[in-house]
């Protein structure tokens, strides 16, 4: 008797963002702006800039709603500031 698996169980292909796209890193639990893939790894950086760091593409994931609002918030609070044009 074989067992069939459920279509969310099948093959699953990870999320690819596009560049510039704004996307969720579990790994690290914070949210980054894709800049470029390499051997099925993300380079994301923070809305206000800073180091670019590396993620899996297993851990990467789309935005919300309500994250897009809070990185457009913090990218808004980081003009007044002076820290980025």
């Amino acid at each position: 008797m074989s067992v069939e698996r459920g279509s969310e169980e099948r093959d699953q292909v990870p999320y690819r963002p596009a560049l510039g796209e704004l996307v969720g890193d579990a790994d690290r639990r914070c949210l980054g702006v894709v800049k470029g893939e390499l051997c099925g790894a993300w380079s994301l950086r923070s809305v206000t800039g800073g180091v670019e760091w590396v993620a899996d593409a297993a851990h990467i994931r789309r935005a919300s709603r309500a994250e897009h609002l809070i990185a457009g918030i913090a990218l808004v609070n980081a003009r007044s500031r002076g820290e980025i044009l």
